[in-house]
């Protein structure tokens, strides 16, 4: 996958994305620790997970897309965006067509995200 260096290059990314999950599916890794809290603490279900990332803009991308660490043949990108006045950190494992993305981080950001389009 090319280096993000423009917003239309982070909508083609943003898209591919979206049209793997709507192709492929999304699975949620919700029971990492951080990911839990954050859904916890918002009263997010899985339902709303979707609808915000459904609901991302190419302003919200934030990095990559960069070699995935456990799967080299994945890549992750990451995403941020507000809800209910909280910052959060998404991030995707993306792959070969016809396989899920897998959405690896959806939590509080740790600290505050510097977009590059924003």
């Amino acid at each position: 996958m090319k280096k993000i260096t423009t917003l239309a290059d982070a909508e083609e990314l943003l898209l591919k994305i979206k049209v793997l999950i709507r192709e492929s599916g999304i699975l949620f890794m919700n029971q990492r620790i951080k990911n839990a809290q954050t859904l916890a603490n918002l009263g997010i279900l899985e339902a709303t997970q979707r609808k915000i990332i459904e609901n991302l803009k190419a302003r919200d991308y934030y990095g990559g897309p960069e070699p995935d660490e456990k799967y080299p043949w994945k890549v992750v990108a990451v995403f941020g965006t507000d809800y209910q006045g909280v910052e959060l950190y998404i991030k995707f494992s993306i792959g070969k067509a016809r396989t899920p993305v897998v959405c690896l981080s959806f939590h509080e950001a740790d600290s505050p995200m510097r977009y590059q389009f924003k």
